[in-house]
């Protein structure tokens, strides 16, 4: 059997027409929104709230996210620290390399050897050595120094840069260009 229809609400007075809305105001409908509240819980005959027991599984783990940050935050910042020191290794492999093709553009020039490595120490830093290695034909210059941080004090690493470069030689007197 079908259920008979709700009777109509009363009906609207002519002078106010519906009329569709495009935003809340006060011809529109007000809809009902579900409460958000926690379920209420359920009382046994004497009045008290019911309390969940908590398990053996959630009882054993109580505290573990604490001990395991424990654990974790030491490693992370470790990790931290060595990531920073080998960005500091690469900026100072950098100016090594750069002091030592600006060196070995000096020597091949023809400059002093004094020169070469007041070159390579002002590029480079004056915690680095700088070795120069003439022949006929090339001069080669060799930067070299510790690790900055970390891995040069503990773990002793020295990062080392070569260039080399023709050994320019003048013309002989007389001759064209010269």
């Amino acid at each position: 059997m079908a259920r008979p229809r709700p009777a109509a609400g009363p009906a609207r007075p002519a002078s106010r027409r519906a009329r569709p809305c495009r935003a809340p105001s006060p011809c529109a409908p007000l809809r009902r929104v579900p409460s958000r509240r926690a379920p209420s819980r359920r009382t046994p005959a004497d009045g008290a709230p019911l309390r969940r027991a908590r398990s053996h599984r959630a009882r054993s783990e109580a505290g573990a996210v604490t001990a395991e940050t424990a654990v974790l935050l030491p490693a992370l910042v470790l990790l931290l620290a060595v990531l920073l020191a080998a960005a500091a290794a690469g900026v100072d492999l950098i100016r090594y390399e750069e002091a030592a093709r600006a060196s070995a553009r000096a020597a091949a020039r023809g400059e002093s050897t004094a020169v070469v490595r007041t070159t390579a120490l002002r590029l480079a830093g004056d915690g680095a050595a700088v070795a120069v290695a003439r022949d006929a034909r090339t001069t080669t210059v060799t930067v070299s120094g510790p690790a900055p941080g970390v891995l040069g004090q503990w773990g002793g690493w020295r990062l080392s840069a070569e260039a080399s470069a023709a050994t320019e030689t003048a013309p002989p007197a007389g001759s064209p260009g010269g």
